[in-house]
């Protein structure tokens, strides 16, 4: 199963090349990173160019500035893996095998429509990690929309974040899950979205921190 990475890019050039790769460095080999430019005024450009050309696994989208969501959702349409994952561009992986063990997670449950992880802020001036709070066990297991969405909020841990999930393209697309152009916190009308639409198949979320955030 492939896996498409959707990475808007804008002002990150000090962090592009560690959230690359981080990807490209993923046991699991079956990727796409889909670098959208988002019209960045910096090196940024240049550099998703010069990764393209060592990796033939990165694809490249250069356009106007039209902020996260447009970017989000120029990178979705184009996307060709079976799941999607959105990382920023200020994100990286922390070990080689979190990808494996994910989609190791996807094939035992080939029904849910995505599944969440978690992350780790990561705070450079200390070299040091802070883990996202832990799931709740109940989050742990395949279930409904509406269950998880309560058990969510119950556990105070909600990620209302297009991050930390991986999600079937298909269902992103049948259900037109895009971002909303032109608002502030544009993850949390997403994420909202994304809940009532999932209503047959199954979500869940585990709880070892797989990336970190600056």
């Amino acid at each position: 199963m492939k896996v498409s990475f959707i990475i808007p890019i804008y002002k990150v050039e000090a962090y592009l090349n560690q959230c690359v790769d981080s990807i490209l460095a993923q046991t699991y080999r079956d990727v796409e990173v889909i670098l959208v430019d988002d019209g960045s005024p910096d090196c940024c450009p240049e550099m998703c160019d010069a990764l393209a050309k060592k990796d033939s696994r990165i694809k490249v989208l250069h356009k106007p500035n039209g902020g996260l969501s447009d970017a989000r959702n120029t990178g979705l349409k184009v996307a060709t893996g079976d799941y999607v994952i959105f990382v920023d561009g200020d994100d990286f992986w922390t070990d080689e095998g979190q990808l494996a063990k994910l989609m190791n997670l996807v094939e035992e449950n080939p029904t849910c429509d995505f599944i969440g992880f978690n992350c780790s802020y990561y705070y450079p001036d200390s070299n040091t990690y802070k883990p996202w709070p832990a799931y709740s066990e109940a989050i742990s297991k395949p279930a409904s929309g509406n269950d998880i969405l309560q058990t969510l909020v119950k556990s105070g841990t909600v990620p209302m974040s297009a991050c930390m999930k991986i999600i079937k393209r298909t269902f992103l697309l049948d259900n037109a899950l895009f971002f909303e152009i032109g608002t502030l916190a544009e993850d949390i009308p997403w994420f909202i979205k994304l809940f009532n639409e999932h209503k047959y198949g199954g979500g869940g979320f585990i709880t070892n921190p797989a990336f970190a955030k600056m």
